[in-house]
């Protein structure tokens, strides 16, 4: 007997899903594979935008219409606020130096790589808020805490790249399944992200799930070997975990991309980040410089038992949520409860609204990174 296997679409609200007649004694990965065998072909002759370096990415580059944001504004804005006020003793001043220097991620321990200022498909961070005019960053740890994000954060230009990295390999995927969607997951997304950081992408086929133990990985290997006559993609290798990984470089942006397969959960823990992200502008720089404090320590790495970015930045926002007199954070879901609705369709969520919330705490970065390491010390 026969049954329907919706597959995911990737369209604008009023698009009805498509319907694939499917033997539920054959896997869905089967599936696929008749799907993804003319892949290689049919993009070695007749799509060679996509897998050229000099006329693919290069028009990609040339056609970039992505909406702009406001983080280079932040990063001029604290600046500004970093020369406002000069100590006025140079012993105390110098001081202060030795102590910021010897703090992870300190200019005297990393050479500097120089300033850099940075989303699924193509949204834009809107609307970030800015520091206040009064906002006295002089503090040591607050001047280390800033430094850091403003060398290490990610650059528009990276996220740009990283964009256009999604649109070409959408475009290579919808050619056999296309009703499928490709979406930008994780620290590339959220904001949180550095130079230094991966891109995690989530590849949506299917409104129903897919087995990760057995099927995630045949479809991986697959894609993996669709995109073998892609001239950018170097070193991809399969990643069997709990939630499998396609792992391979970009040679244009040099990124390392990690794809997986029907991991809705990540989308949409993506999304509430990223409103968090856009709803007080330190919480940016914590998170990069708690994630810098934990991998110091070796504490940063899932795969080691420890713990993870995603559960670093679930801590940060817990404490400034119910740790801080008045809070930093409010509970997104309790003030937007529709927006966040777990029920939601993933392709319904939106990830350029903003966020109406002004906080009370006028504490530093440096006050509230101290904080956040004596709250989970002692309680």
């Amino acid at each position: 007997m026969m049954n329907n296997r919706r597959l995911y679409y990737q369209g604008q609200h009023g698009y009805y899903n498509s319907h694939v007649p499917c033997n539920p004694t054959v896997r869905f990965s089967q599936m696929v594979q008749q799907q993804y065998a003319f892949v290689p072909a049919q993009h070695q002759y007749h799509q060679p935008n996509f897998l050229s370096f000099d006329n693919g990415w290069q028009s990609f580059q040339g056609n970039s219409g992505y909406p702009q944001d406001h983080r280079e504004t932040i990063r001029q804005d604290i600046l500004s606020q970093l020369h406002h006020k000069q100590p006025s003793s140079s012993v105390g001043h110098q001081n202060r130096k030795r102590h910021a220097d010897s703090l992870p991620g300190s200019s005297s321990s990393k050479k500097s790589k120089g300033s850099h200022s940075v989303e699924s498909s193509s949204a834009a961070i809107k609307d970030v808020p800015r520091p206040p005019s009064g906002y006295n960053p002089m503090h040591s740890i607050t001047e280390a805490i800033i430094r850091y994000f403003l060398e290490n954060h990610q650059t528009d230009k990276a996220y740009k790249q990283k964009l256009q990295l999604r649109d070409v390999l959408f475009k290579i995927f919808q050619s056999c399944m296309p009703n499928c969607g490709l979406y930008i997951v994780g620290s590339t997304m959220s904001g949180f992200g550095t130079m230094k950081s991966d891109m995690d992408m989530c590849l949506m086929i299917t409104e129903d799930g897919v087995d990760q133990k057995r099927e995630a990985p045949e479809i991986l290997y697959l894609i993996q070997k669709a995109l073998y006559k892609c001239s950018f993609v170097r070193e991809s290798t399969v990643i069997r975990a709990k939630v499998p990984i396609l792992r391979f470089n970009d040679l244009i942006s040099k990124a390392q991309v990690d794809l997986n397969v029907n991991n809705g959960v990540g989308i949409r823990n993506t999304h509430l980040l990223k409103y968090y992200c856009m709803t007080d502008w330190r919480v940016r720089p914590l998170v990069l410089y708690i994630k810098k404090w934990a991998r110091f320590h070796d504490i940063n790495d899932a795969s080691k038992a420890t713990i993870s970015s995603y559960s670093l930045c679930l801590m940060l926002i817990h404490y400034l949520q119910y740790a801080c007199s008045p809070p930093v954070l409010p509970s997104l879901q309790e003030l937007y409860p529709e927006r966040f609705d777990g029920t939601l369709d993933i392709r319904e969520l939106k990830f350029d609204d903003t966020v109406s919330y002004k906080s009370d705490n006028g504490q530093s970065v440096g006050e509230l990174f101290l904080g956040f390491l004596a709250y989970y010390s002692n309680k």
